[in-house]
This record gives C-alpha cells, sequence and structure tokens, in this order.
C-alpha cells in the first residue's frame, strides 16, 4: 500500500510501502514508494508499456487482410494515423487533468478507455468504425503516456527514476520488436483472425489495472486539485485541444498527400498546408492569451533546457524512426527477405536501444550527471545512420548489423535523458506539464519521419527508375517493397535493386541531418545534477530556473 509523508518536513519515518523525505519549499515533501509497492507499480508499467508498444506495431502485418475483408484501400493511412493523432493532440490536455484530478483515477481511467477502443476496433463492422476505435484507443493511450511519467515523478525519487525508466521502456523495445511477428502469426491464423489482434491488448491492460488499483491505495494529492470545478475546466483548455487536433490532421493528409498522391503545388495540399499554419497560429495565441489556464503554459519555455530537450527529443526520435521503417525497406527490396525475417534482422536496432538505455540510466543514476549523454548520444547514433552509405545488396550481414547497433546505442544512451531534464529545472507544479512536452514533441517526431521518410524515398526512387530503359516506373511503386520482383524483367533487376538502395541512401541521410542537428541543442541545457547525486553542484531554486 503506498503511503504519503504529511507536507511538512520531518524527519524521516519509514512507513508501509514508502519513505518519507524532507524536503525544501521549492519542492513539498511527498511520499516515495518501496518494496513490493514499487515493484508491483513497475511491473504494471511494465505491462502497460507492452501493449501500447505491441498496439503501434502489431497492426501492420494486418493490414492487407483488413482493406481485403473491408474493401478500404483507401484508409490505410488512417488505421495508423488516427490513433497517433488523436494520441499526440490530446496528450497535453490529458497530462494536465493529472494537476486537476485524483492520479490513480486519471490513470485507470484512461486505461480502459484504451481498452474500450481496443474492443470497438475488434468487433468493427466496416472500416469507419475501426477508425473510430483506433482514435478511442489514442485518447487513451495519451493519458497513459502522460500519467507514466507523470505518476513516477510524484511517487519514485529521479535517482530511481534513472534506473526504472529503462526497464520500463525496454519492454516497450521488446513490443515494438515481436508486434510484427505476432500480428503476422495472428492475422495469418483462420481461427482467429486479425480481430485477435484487438483482442490481445485486454489481458495485459486487466493486469495492470489491477496492479494500478491497489498499489495506488493512497494516491499523492494532484497538486492543484484544490481548485473549483469551473477552474479546472478552463485550465483543460479544451478549445486549445481542438485546434491542436485539427492543426496535427492537417499536417498530416499534407505529408501524406504532397508529391506521392498529389503534387505539391496541388490545392488540396496547399489547403491543408495553409489549415495548419492558421490553425497553429490561432493555438499559439490562445495560449499566450490563456496564460496559467492555456493547454500548455507558454512560460515554461523560458527555462532553456526544456526549450532544448523538447526539440531534442524531437529530433532524435525523427532519426531512429527513420531507420526502423526503413531497414526493412532495404531488407525487403535489395535482400529479397520476407516480412517476418526482415523483423528479425532489425533486432540489432531494438536490443541494443535497450542495452543503451539500461547502461546509461545506470551510469546516470549513480553519477548523478545526465547532460552527457545528450552530447554524445546524438554523434553515435549520426554515424550508425551515415554509415548506410556504405550499404550495398551484396553486403555481408556483419555490416548491416554493426551498424544497427551503432545507431541503437546512441539513441538508447540519450532518448531518456530529457525525461530528467525538465524534472530537474521545474518547479513542481510544472512537472506534468513539462513531461508532457517531451512525451508530445517525441510523438511529433514520431509522426513526421515516415511521411518525410516516405517523400524522399518515393522521389528518389521514381527519378532513379525514370533513368532505366523498359521499366514502368509507377507500376513498380505500386507493386510495393517486394512485388515488383514479379513484373520487372529479369535482365534489369539488378539495375531495379541498385535503384531501390540510392533510393534508401537518400532517406538515411535524414537519420544523420537530425542528430547532428540535436547534438547543436544539446549544447543549450544547464548544466545541473540529480537530486540526491553524490558530488553536488550549485542548484538554482526551480521557480528561479524557470525565468531563465
Amino acid at each position: 500500500m503506498m503511503e504519503i509523508a504529511p507536507e511538512t518536513a520531518r524527519p524521516a519515518v519509514k512507513t508501509t510501502g514508502v519513505i518519507s523525505t524532507n524536503t525544501s519549499e521549492e519542492q513539498p515533501a511527498t511520499g516515495y514508494m518501496q518494496g513490493w509497492a514499487l515493484a508491483s507499480f513497475t511491473l504494471a508499467q511494465m505491462s502497460i508499456c507492452l501493449v501500447l508498444a505491441i498496439d503501434n506495431t502489431i497492426l501492420a502485418t494486418a493490414i492487407p487482410k483488413i482493406t481485403s475483408d473491408f474493401h478500404s484501400l483507401n484508409d490505410i493511412g488512417w488505421y495508423g494515423s488516427s490513433y497517433l493523432i488523436a494520441q499526440m493532440a490530446l496528450l497535453p490536455t490529458c497530462g494536465r487533468l493529472y494537476t486537476f484530478y485524483n492520479i490513480k483515477w486519471v490513470y485507470c481511467i484512461s486505461l480502459a478507455v484504451f481498452e474500450i477502443g481496443s474492443i470497438v476496433a475488434a468487433v468493427a463492422p466496416n472500416s469507419m468504425a475501426l477508425i473510430i476505435g483506433r482514435a478511442v484507443s489514442g485518447l487513451g493511450a495519451a493519458g497513459l503516456v502522460s500519467g507514466t511519467t507523470t505518476i513516477l515523478s510524484y511517487c519514485v525519487t529521479l535517482k530511481k527514476q534513472a534506473m526504472l525508466s529503462p526497464i520500463v521502456l525496454g519492454m516497450y523495445n521488446i513490443g515494438s520488436a515481436i508486434g510484427p511477428l505476432v500480428g503476422g502469426a495472428i492475422t495469418d491464423n483462420k481461427v482467429l483472425t486479425w480481430r485477435f489482434v484487438f483482442w490481445i491488448n485486454l489481458p495485459f491492460g486487466a493486469v495492470a489495472l489491477v496492479l494500478v488499483w491497489f498499489t495506488l491505495k493512497r494516491p499523492p494529492p494532484a497538486v492543484k486539485g484544490d481548485l473549483p470545478w469551473d477552474q479546472k475546466l478552463r485550465q483543460l483548455d479544451l478549445l486549445g485541444a481542438l485546434l491542436l487536433l485539427g492543426a496535427t490532421c492537417c499536417l498530416n493528409l499534407a505529408l501524406q498527400w504532397g508529391g506521392i498522391v498529389y503534387p505539391w503545388s496541388d490545392s488540396k495540399v496547399f489547403g491543408c498546408l495553409i489549415g495548419f499554419g492558421l490553425l497553429l497560429i490561432i493555438f499559439l495565441c490562445l495560449q499566450l492569451r490563456g496564460k496559467e489556464n492555456a493547454n500548455i503554459p507558454l512560460r515554461i519555455f523560458r527555462s532553456r533546457t526544456v526549450s532544448a530537450s523538447c526539440g531534442f527529443m524531437m529530433l532524435v526520435q525523427v532519426a531512429i524512426v527513420v531507420q526502423s521503417y526503413y531497414w526493412p525497406i532495404y531488407f525487403q527490396s535489395v535482400k529479397n527477405t520476407n516480412a517476418r525475417d526482415s523483423g528479425i534482422n532489425l533486432l540489432p536496432l531494438i536490443v541494443s536501444n535497450s542495452l543503451g538505455m539500461l547502461c546509461a540510466g545506470s551510469i546516470a543514476s549513480r553519477f548523478g550527471h545526465y547532460v552527457p549523454f545528450m552530447w554524445i548520444g546524438p554523434l553515435i547514433l549520426a554515424t550508425g545512420g551515415g554509415l548506410y552509405q556504405l550499404i550495398r545488396p551484396d553486403s555481408p550481414r556483419g555490416h548491416w548489423i554493426g551498424f544497427q547497433i551503432l545507431s541503437g546505442l546512441g539513441y538508447g544512451s540519450c532518448s531518456q535523458m530529457p525525461i530528467l531534464a525538465v524534472q530537474v529545472v521545474l518547479s513542481k507544479p510544472d512537472i506534468p506539464t513539462g513531461l508532457v512536452m517531451i512525451m508530445f514533441f517525441q510523438m511529433l517526431g514520431g509522426a513526421l519521419a515516415p511521411s518525410v521518410g516516405q517523400n524522399i524515398f518515393t522521389d528518389g526512387l521514381l527519378q532513379n527508375l525514370n533513368k532505366l530503359q523498359g521499366i514502368d516506373s509507377e507500376a513498380i511503386v505500386a507493386a510495393g517493397a517486394s512485388g515488383f520482383r514479379e513484373i520487372v524483367p529479369r535482365d534489369l533487376m539488378d539495375a531495379v535493386i541498385d535503384a531501390f538502395n540510392s533510393a534508401l541512401r537518400n532517406v538515411f541521410w535524414v537519420a544523420v541531418a537530425t542528430p547532428a542537428i540535436a547534438w547543436i541543442t544539446s549544447w543549450a541545457l544547464e548544466w545541473r545534477q540529480l537530486p540526491g547525486s553524490k558530488k553536488k553542484v550549485t542548484q538554482y531554486p526551480a521557480e528561479e530556473a524557470v525565468e531563465k
């Protein structure tokens, strides 16, 4: 059972499941989990991260069968983007719920909403119902993502967070790895069918719900829980959430259509970009006007650490997502492997990512320094992306395994550090919002990466194919990453494969440029240490840090 220490400072007293701690005025006393309570909560977080990761990747191998059943080839993009757009756009609003209401109830309701969305998708009679179910799951996922970091910040010391975060996030990497393999096996099973892809979420969610419910019997109070209900409603800024949702939809449509479905000069694409710009301007004006009642209090970005951490997270996320999406394209189009084997070949990237997180978290927890990892990690990540330029159709296995390991270690060593950085520099009431901003920019990078990569890849591929005589470039693109082999003459096969490889090299320059910019961004961070580190440095009060 979780206990909370009284607000007034007093000598540390051990209670059931929690250690009470003395704190300064800048950080009111709170209770920290220990023992079985901490173990149970960690297990719940691991279960939730696993189901979120599987839900993100398991659908890819099921989509072809879904489109055949629903005759909905034109809805392919929305099966994934409806989930991501809802999650990303509503993340700030869901994050603020934890500052106003009981964190246990908000978290459990978010988990229930996620499961309801999975049920709707599993029983969907048509394509529109499936899209709605995915959007509902995205809403629940927004509450879960923001709630995980928020509850950790309330209930676990920063030093322990540095140790636990890699463990919890490691489950996300495991889920991402096994998702396509599990999805393919389920979809091919005539008894289970693709609908079981969504049913599989329920048992994991149920276990997590029970663990969270009984672990957080006495959760810490919400930092603004004493506000009247009408003030809470105003500060939730639902209008801002709608504007952000609309802006994100417009941007996503423009990136999906531009240069692929329609030319960039087409009125549909240009109109979406204009709509995105206008809605974003209105949203920012609303945030400036609302000040503390705004969905995103822009004053927290006065801290250079917060601003740099958000930009850093978005940039490294673009790099790792580009590699995660386009290494399988290399395996399937250039190396001619099947989807299952391409997932296996991606394991070096995923495993090294987890190892990088564990090692970096352990070192940061021991010595208290997190900034050096944000200097070193992007350089290693960029090196892994840059070395793809050496890959050829006949490259040996050792080459691409080594390059993936470099990229995974680079991303894993730096990707959790922005989460620690904002907690060090922000005052306690602003920590939930700061954490949500980190998650928001991470998802924004993940949303932009596939669309940007797709445009670069398709454009480069078409240019390469148009140089070849006797090739129908449009038909090859329509045939897909592995289907083109069925329509290309044997004497031109090597040339077409080289065209794919060359186009992929263009995409991987993105995985070099964005980490390089992230490295430059990291130099704006303040040199700070985690509280409780053995070697102390001068610490500014959290409130003063925001004003810098």
